[in-house]
């Protein structure tokens, strides 16, 4: 039989066993929810960013083009990423470049000579890229340890928005010659070309990655909803390539209409895809979350049982030690001091003979 000692021993040693897995558990599931939560804090301010990018490409295409249209999209987009800059500012180290950008953006020209608007915009978007980069890098977006959310971060956060500057860069030249002799259009074939060049890198670069993460989170759903929407501004950025033609000819002739056409479908295609990327991604960590909360309260409740199993044999012992020496009442009145006892009565014994003589001797007198 087991001793007593082994009875106490046995159900600490488990006790303190679950309490050091459970410490464990609990510092890991605490590690993983902050990184995710961090994600999804990139996440909401990259969604914020994107029609903020949306809107400046518009505007600088407007100011290409000589539309003196208001600015109102611009405007509402940059207090939306202000608005959550002073939310999450603190956690991404981001205000020094946010107001870099907007100290940028509100400068910016809405008329003058196409390559100075251009030159000014290809600034404010570069400081606008290089601060997704610094959200994707502090929110640890860029470190998403599992495929399917990893490529589609880097879709959504990196290469979708170096393609909507590119297509803009590569559709804004090509107005901005659109109307000059064809010995000037001649000189901006190398940067067309490069912008060109940079628009199809992105898009493929984007192909790859939403195909990388369907293709490791199974497909399904995923796969479905991505792919329509993938397949439309890709189709968009098709439609761009062929409007150099002239230009390589050396014909000229291209024309602007088409060329503004054929970049709003992109702007659309691209702000619809964005939506869907950053949508998915924010719904998987959504996910992770309520996993590692779920690993959570199991962890607790294994700790619970543990110690109700390792106090279960002290309990019993206590319990059989009260059935075996029943406790007094707590109110007993107390026992009565019994009587002393009566004196003895003595016992008769006759008159001796000497003494029953003189009795009769008096009698007889």
């Amino acid at each position: 039989m087991m001793s007593e000692r082994a009875r106490i021993l046995y159900p600490l040693a488990l006790l303190v066993a679950v309490s050091v897995l459970f410490a464990l558990v609990w510092q890991s599931v605490g590690e993983q929810s902050d990184f995710a939560g961090s994600e999804r804090d990139g996440i909401r301010y990259i969604q914020a960013l994107v029609p903020l990018e949306i809107a400046l490409t518009n505007a600088e295409s407007a100011a290409v083009t000589g539309d003196s249209s208001p600015r109102d999209t611009l405007g509402r987009a940059i207090e939306a990423v202000a608005q959550v800059d002073a939310e999450l500012s603190g956690s991404l180290r981001t205000q020094d470049r946010w107001t870099e950008l907007r100290t940028k953006i509100e400068s910016l020209p809405s008329t003058g000579a196409p390559a100075e608007i251009i030159t000014a915009y290809g600034g404010a978007n570069d400081l606008l890229l290089a601060l997704m980069d610094k959200v994707r890098n502090t929110s640890k977006l860029i470190r998403d340890p599992e495929a399917g959310p990893y490529y589609l971060e880097d879709g959504a956060a990196q290469e979708l928005p170096e393609g909507i500057v590119a297509a803009a860069q590569y559709t804004d030249l090509l107005v901005s010659v659109a109307k000059q002799s064809v010995a000037d259009q001649a000189k901006s074939v190398v940067d067309i070309s490069s912008a060109k060049s940079d628009l199809a890198s992105n898009a493929s670069d984007l192909s790859d990655d939403v195909r990388l993460a369907v293709e490791g989170s199974g497909g399904g759903e995923l796969g479905a909803a991505l792919l329509s929407k993938l397949d439309r501004f890709n189709r968009s950025i098709d439609n761009l390539k062929p409007l150099m033609a002239p230009l390589l000819a050396g014909k000229g002739g291209l024309d602007a209409t088409k060329v503004v056409k054929a970049r709003d479908e992109t702007q659309a295609a691209a702000a619809d895809l964005s939506v869907a990327l950053l949508s998915q991604i924010d719904a998987a960590l959504r996910d992770r979350l309520s996993s590692l909360s779920h690993k959570r309260l199991l962890a607790a409740g294994v700790l619970v049982v543990s110690v109700l199993v390792a106090a279960a044999p002290f309990v019993l012992a206590v319990l059989a030690r009260r059935r075996k020496d029943p406790p007094a009442p707590a109110h007993q009145a107390p026992a009565p001091i019994p009587a002393p006892p009566p004196a003895p009565v003595p016992a008769y014994s006759a008159p001796s003979s000497e003494y029953a003589q003189w009795e009769r001797f008096g009698a007889s007198q």
